[in-house]
């Protein structure tokens, strides 16, 4: 072969052999332990064929994480989404101190989430002590046990997750905004469209592939980095009612050790994010 043929492969080769350790490698000796049974100690595998996928359908609490982590995404996607993308809008028109504001809204991103945790669980606190008792209080609302309560648990985890994305997805919302060229608004002006109107008709059609990107991202997000959250604030509870995938996967591996039957698990939370991420596509490109 040619040596200016070869050097391309050559530049790859590191990234790829990197590539093939780290990610491929795994992802295909995971997927092999869902057909298997397994402590993660044991030199020998007893194979199951379909046993820990069948078992799913049994599962009451594989059942209930998967309802729970479903809801979950569905408020906290939606939300964080709208919330930042209106947000960034607003922020876009010039506003006063707008480095300053973007740099606010961004600070809960970059905070870990065991951090997270600890601060809103200071927050929930379930007495006359907990910030937002406190702060309702003062308009005569009565206190609440949030985290503790199985009726408000989860809507308390949607909150905290709501809060921690908005900044993330505000910057790319603004990068966005950025590229679209402000001909097309004062085009619009002169024919006489008014503000929600160029936002309608300009801002969202040239945003699609921005508002696609925001919307995985935040799915993605919801589905899997949750785990810290939900394990410093609840661990699962009240009654199971914040228990997520990622948290009985663990369960099942680290405390059960089930490994086989917890790689079942992880690559059906990873088919259900591959499914959200066609359907979020089909609606953006329909709209």
């Amino acid at each position: 072969m040619n040596k200016n043929k070869l050097t391309p492969y050559l530049l790859i080769a590191p990234t790829f052999v990197l590539f093939t350790i780290f990610f491929l490698f795994p992802l295909f000796y995971s997927f092999s332990l869902t057909f298997v049974e397994w402590n993660g100690f044991a030199i020998d595998k007893t194979f199951v064929g379909f046993s820990n996928y069948l078992r799913l359908f049994e599962d009451e609490d594989f059942i209930n994480a998967l309802k729970n982590t479903i809801t979950y995404a569905l408020l906290t996607v939606p939300l964080s989404v709208s919330i930042s993308l209106v947000l960034s809008y607003i922020l876009d028109e010039k506003v006063k101190g707008f480095q300053a504001l973007k740099g606010i809204f961004f600070l809960p991103h970059i905070v870990s989430l065991v951090a997270v945790g600890v601060v809103w669980s200071w927050i929930y606190l379930p007495d006359k002590y907990g910030l937002l008792n406190v702060i309702l209080g003062f308009f005569g609302i009565e206190i609440h046990q949030w985290l503790h309560d199985p009726d408000m648990a989860l809507i308390s985890l949607v909150i905290i997750g709501v809060w921690k994305s908005i900044g993330y997805n505000m910057v790319i919302f603004i990068a966005g905004l950025v590229a679209i060229p402000k001909s097309l608004y004062e085009a619009a002006e002169i024919d006489g469209a008014q503000g929600l109107q160029r936002f309608v008709y300009i801002t969202l059609p040239l945003l699609k592939p921005t508002i696609f990107f925001v919307m995985v991202s935040s799915t993605i997000y919801s589905l899997f980095q949750i785990f810290d959250i939900v394990k410093v604030t609840t661990n699962g509870g009240p009654i199971g009612r914040t228990e997520m995938l990622v948290t009985y996967l663990y369960k099942v591996g680290f405390t059960n050790y089930e490994m086989g039957y917890a790689s079942a698990i992880a690559f059906v939370l990873f088919a259900i994010t591959v499914l959200i991420t066609i359907v979020q596509k089909k609606f953006i490109e329909e709209k």
